[in-house]
């Protein structure tokens, strides 16, 4: 039998679930007429219902290992991982996606005290893999950081 904090968590992440379905359903300028045709929003769909699948099954499967008191001491971490990819998603469009990649990187690491040599370079890394994947490999335009159309 499910606990209280599976179903808790996996209501939340099938409502998240259910908000990001609705809005790769919606009409894209890009897209083709055809919402059934193999465009842009296909993989990002099948994700989506993979996402709200196992939410589902993570809310109604049989976990014996956490219990609700196990949810109530995560929920600050939980609260701290929302935070930053609020903040990454906020910082997107006026830092670009180098930037704001970087930081989201650097500040994830600090919250979650991940705290070493490394981090940093890992971070860069990361960023860099990102930009390059996106940008270069497979050509889509990324916002550009604010500061760089002041000149």
């Amino acid at each position: 039998m499910a606990n209280r904090g599976n179903i808790l968590l996996g209501g939340i992440f099938l409502a998240i679930g259910l908000i990001l379905l609705k809005v790769a359903y919606e009409p894209h300028e890009m897209l083709f007429a055809d919402p059934n045709a193999l465009h842009i929003m296909t993989y990002p769909k099948i994700l989506i219902y993979i996402w709200i699948i196992g939410s589902v099954f993570y809310a109604f499967g049989k976990k014996d290992c956490s219990t609700w008191d196990d949810f109530k001491k995560s929920k600050f971490q939980l609260l701290k991982v929302l935070l930053c990819i609020a903040f990454y998603a906020i910082t997107f469009e006026y830092l670009g996606l180098f930037i704001s990649t970087l930081l989201f990187l650097l500040v994830f690491f600090w919250v979650m005290n991940y705290r070493n040599r490394l981090t940093v370079p890992v971070a860069l890394l990361c960023a860099s893999i990102t930009w390059i994947s996106f940008e270069k490999l497979l050509g889509i335009p990324m916002p550009r950081p604010f500061f760089l159309d002041l000149f």
